[in-house]
């Protein structure tokens, strides 16, 4: 697992995991897992966050990515589509999207 954090200057706003391999709970969770402080919420940091990170991503062999987010949580719904992920699939406890990272 990769661990990247989002930072201005001396302050922490977010970070990013990226899992290497999809095995187990990892295989229903996805790729990639992001979270940003909730003072730093609602300002673009977690589409720029991710964004940032699609060639690390894409440097670890992973395309697409599958990221997961829960059916109520439209903000990070939006960061995926923003960042240029597709629904793949749909349950009533998950989304599953597909990230082109852009490795190929």
């Amino acid at each position: 697992m990769t661990q990247l954090w989002w930072v201005d200057g001396p302050d922490y706003l977010g970070r990013i995991g990226i899992w290497h391999t999809l095995s187990g709970t990892r295989a229903i969770s996805g790729h990639v897992g992001y979270d940003i402080r909730p003072s730093a919420r609602g300002r673009g940091h977690a589409t720029a966050m991710l964004t940032a990170a699609l060639p690390v991503i894409g440097a670890l062999g992973i395309d697409p990515a599958l990221i997961t987010v829960r059916p109520g949580n439209r903000a990070s719904r939006r960061v995926l589509e923003n960042c240029g992920a597709e629904l793949v699939e749909a349950d009533p406890d998950r989304l599953y999207f597909h990230l082109p990272t852009g490795c190929r």
